[in-house]
């Protein structure tokens, strides 16, 4: 078997596996930041505003990562160690749930989209 050919298959599943996490991640943070807008509270702390803008930025790196691997994958590795870093220092008792939920999830879509994209090129080397 061709090792280019094993290594773009590969790349392939891990690139679909990267959007189906990335893109359910996004939709779940999307939803929550949503129902906020419309139902929560009038008052914003300036730990929601911060929150709200990672979770934009995931949402924004794993839209880019469906069309541009490399540079999506960048801004979602390097958000969700943001996003991660910011759950641990603001939660209280649970705080490494609080990071596994939050910047888990876009943490291992980045690296998916990282290696999808490192084999990709890997395999059009001639």
């Amino acid at each position: 078997m061709d090792v280019n050919h094993n290594g773009g298959r590969m790349a392939k599943w891990e690139r679909r596996i990267a959007r189906g996490i990335g893109t359910l991640a996004g939709a779940y943070w999307a939803f929550i930041l949503l129902i906020q807008a419309i139902w929560g509270d009038t008052t914003v702390s300036s730990e929601g505003m911060i929150l709200a803008g990672l979770i934009i930025i995931m949402v924004i790196g794993v839209v880019i990562a469906w069309h541009w691997e490399g540079i999506g994958g960048i801004i979602v590795v390097i958000g969700s160690i943001a996003l991660g870093t910011f759950a641990y220092i603001t939660a209280g008792h649970n705080k490494l749930f609080a990071v596994s939920v939050t910047g888990l999830p876009f943490l291992v879509a980045g690296i998916l989209f990282l290696t999808s994209y490192w084999k990709k090129e890997k395999s059009r080397i001639p």
